[in-house]
């Protein structure tokens, strides 16, 4: 498909599917490596099956969280921080692909998203499966902002899909309540049997307009679906410029330590030899 056929299509639908996009053996890597940060946790609580894969794996990781959901936690969004995956959100096909799609030079919003996605991993008082929502209520950005999503797995329809309303990016910012994901899409605007569920495989990708509306399917059993997400900005779009190309991120350091007594100087002593 060309570039303008694409364009066409994320103009009249707010999504695109590119399947095969990506070589499965890179994403199935890459997955490996968040594993890998969560096993280091596994390791430490003595979780059997911390070495295994697929769903061996799936059970180990809600033992992990049933065992201390804050090494769980901690470990979950460290996996947001591989160089990995911040080589696949900069680096081609990805940002070929948004290029087509339309943001002449694209600059990344956000750190990458890694989406970890259970019945068996709910933090209280936290959200679990996204709600009906915009990306770009958060980002604020340019008007053709960009999500680039993809699967880990497969995903299918009853496993946590992906679903997309159609053509919803068409009527602008919808107003929102709050909810503990940020906010979520007023409710009743749209019906269950607006949204699309994606079907999708490891290599696929999909992009989608910022405006559009979607949020993450249910489950029928209690396996994880695992996926990650990237945001980016047209740096040349005339609003962005205009408004001085808004960030509503506030990223700044707790100055307070954390462990009281840590490091002591055995630690220090340790890393790094004594005198």
């Amino acid at each position: 498909m060309t570039d303008k056929a694409l364009r066409r299509r994320l103009d009249r639908d707010g999504y695109i599917v590119m399947p095969g996009l990506l070589p499965p053996d890179s994403v199935a890597r890459l997955l490996d490596e968040c594993r890998d940060v969560l096993r280091l946790q596994m390791r430490r609580h003595r979780i059997a099956g911390a070495e295994s894969a697929g769903g061996e794996f799936d059970s180990a990781l809600a033992d992990l969280f049933r065992v201390s959901t804050k090494s769980y936690i901690g470990a979950a969004r460290l996996t947001q921080y591989l160089p990995s995956l911040h080589r696949l959100g900069a680096g081609s096909p990805i940002i070929d692909l948004v290029r087509s799609l339309g943001l002449e030079r694209p600059v990344i919003s956000t750190r990458p998203v890694v989406h970890i996605v259970s019945d068996t991993l709910v933090v209280s008082n936290g959200y679990h499966r996204a709600p009906a929502h915009q990306d770009w209520r958060s980002v604020q950005g340019s008007l053709d902002a960009l999500v680039v999503w993809l699967p880990f797995i497969n995903v299918e329809s009853g496993q946590n899909a992906l679903e997309v309303v159609p053509g919803s990016h068409r009527k602008g910012l919808m107003p929102t309540v709050p909810h503990a994901f940020g906010t979520e899409v007023q409710p009743g605007l749209f019906a269950d049997s607006d949204f699309v569920p994606l079907v999708v495989a490891p290599g696929d990708v999909v992009a989608l307009s910022m405006f559009l509306v979607h949020r993450t399917g249910k489950a029928d059993g209690p396996n994880v679906r695992w996926a990650a997400s990237f945001r980016y900005n047209n740096l040349d779009e005339r609003t962005f410029i205009e408004r001085d190309f808004p960030n509503p991120y506030i990223y700044k350091p707790r100055d307070e330590r954390l462990f009281e007594d840590f490091p002591a100087p055995a630690d220090i002593e340790r890393v790094f030899g004594d005198d």
